[in-house]
């Protein structure tokens, strides 16, 4: 990977382009003196991971798939006595 070396001042005045370098794969390195303050770097990819997900190595598309049978136990229509799926919201029936 490429890198890149600013001073912290440089790196303030032209910010866009070094988020942009970043962007297309470039390290940037951020120098305060003679120590590395910062680095930056490309992102992992392009869709937003759910905060401390990504930490927990959950697919990103977790939340994306409607599950039918967990919908159904959330929604009350699940019979826990059988197992079995009792139908839609508007198949319930009312007992007493």
């Amino acid at each position: 990977m490429p890198q890149t070396v600013y001073k912290i001042s440089e790196a303030r005045r032209n910010f866009a382009e070094v988020l942009e370098r970043a962007n297309h794969g470039e390290e940037i390195i951020i120098m305060r003196g003679n120590e590395i303050y910062a680095r930056i770097g490309p992102a992992d990819s392009g869709k937003r991971p759910f905060g401390l997900l990504r930490q927990r190595g959950l697919p990103d598309d977790l939340f994306d798939a409607v599950d039918a049978e967990q919908a159904a136990i959330e929604a009350g229509d699940w019979n826990d006595a059988v197992g079995i799926w009792q139908g839609g919201a508007g198949d319930r029936e009312t007992s007493k």
